[in-house]
C-alpha cells in the first residue's frame, strides 16, 4: 500500500492506494506549525481508521507546497512506513519543466500535469481550483510548459467584503441572473460570473496560442463547480494530484 500527502497551503488531502486503487481519502486542515508528533500521531489515527497496520504501507509520496512542514513530515511518518518517505520536487520530476525556472514550479503542479498527460495524453491543459488557480500546459511529449495563475474565486470575494465595510459576506452559489437585485446578489453575479468567465477566457487564450485540439482538465475541490458550467473543461478528476504521486512512484525516478 502508498500514502500520498498532497499538501497544500490551505488544505492537506491523503490517499491510500492499494495497487491502483484509490481505497481511502481524508482531507483536514494545513497546520504549518505542526510538530513530527502530532503528524505522526494523526496519520497513526487515519490508518487505524481502516484497520491498516504501518507494515503495511509501502512507501509514503509527498506533494507539498509549505516548505516548513516538510522536515516534521518526514521525521514523523518515517517510522509507520516500510518503505521510504519520498518528495517529489522539480529534482524528482519525471516530467520535463521546460521552462525558465524549474525550481520554482510547486510539486502540485508536477503531479497535475504529469497524470493528466499520464491518463489523457497531450497536448493538456490541467487547471487546479486550489488555494490559486493554476493552469499548467503540457505539451504533446509530455513536457511542462509553464501556463498561469490566478486568484481563486472565494479569497477574491473575501478581500472584497473585507475591504469595503458595507458590503457583505455571501455564499457564493450560482446566480439567477447577472442583474442582482440586492447587494448579496450583486456580489454573486460579479465574483461568480466573473470568474467563470475568467477562467473560460484563459481557455480560450491557451487554445489561440497553443492549439484548437488543447484537451482542458480540472482538478481541486472547486472544479467541480466549473467543469459542469464551463464547455471548454471536458474532464474533471477530484484526486488528480494523489493520483500523480501514485503515477510518480512507480516511476524509476521515485
Amino acid at each position: 500500500m502508498l500514502l500520498a500527502f498532497d499538501i497544500g497551503n490551505t488544505n492537506t488531502v491523503v490517499g491510500l492506494f492499494h495497487g491502483d486503487g484509490l481505497t481511502a481519502q481524508w482531507r483536514f486542515t494545513t497546520e504549518r506549525n505542526r510538530t513530527a508528533d502530532e503528524l505522526r500521531l494523526t496519520t497513526r489515527s487515519l490508518l487505524a481508521e481502516n484497520a491498516i497496520e504501518p507494515d503495511d504501507v509501502e512507501g509514503i509520496a509527498v506533494a507539498s507546497v509549505v516548505p516548513s512542514i516538510n522536515e516534521p513530515l518526514r521525521k514523523g511518518l518515517g517510522p509507520l512506513t516500510s518503505g521510504p518517505v519520498r518528495f517529489l520536487t522539480h529534482e524528482t520530476s519525471p516530467i520535463d519543466l521546460r521552462v525558465d525556472e524549474p525550481w520554482s514550479v510547486g510539486a502540485d503542479r508536477i503531479a497535475n500535469s504529469f497524470a493528466g498527460y499520464s491518463l489523457h495524453g497531450g497536448p493538456i491543459l490541467v487547471i487546479d481550483f486550489g488555494t490559486a488557480t493554476t493552469f499548467d500546459l503540457v505539451s504533446q511529449d509530455g513536457a511542462f510548459l509553464g501556463g498561469a495563475i490566478a486568484p481563486e474565486m472565494h479569497l477574491t470575494a473575501r478581500a472584497l467584503t473585507d475591504r469595503a465595510a458595507q458590503l457583505p459576506s455571501v455564499a457564493l452559489e450560482m446566480p439567477r441572473s447577472v442583474v442582482g437585485r440586492t447587494t448579496a446578489e450583486n456580489i454573486r453575479a460579479g465574483v461568480v460570473f466573473g470568474f467563470l468567465d475568467l477562467v473560460d477566457g484563459l481557455i480560450a487564450r491557451f487554445r489561440a496560442e497553443v492549439s484548437e485540439d488543447l484537451k482542458v482538465l480540472a482538478t481541486g475541490g472547486k472544479g467541480e463547480l466549473f467543469h459542469r458550467h464551463l464547455k471548454a473543461i471536458e474532464l474533471y478528476d477530484p484526486f488528480l494530484t494523489l493520483t500523480g504521486l501514485r503515477l510518480w512512484w512507480s516511476t524509476d525516478e521515485a
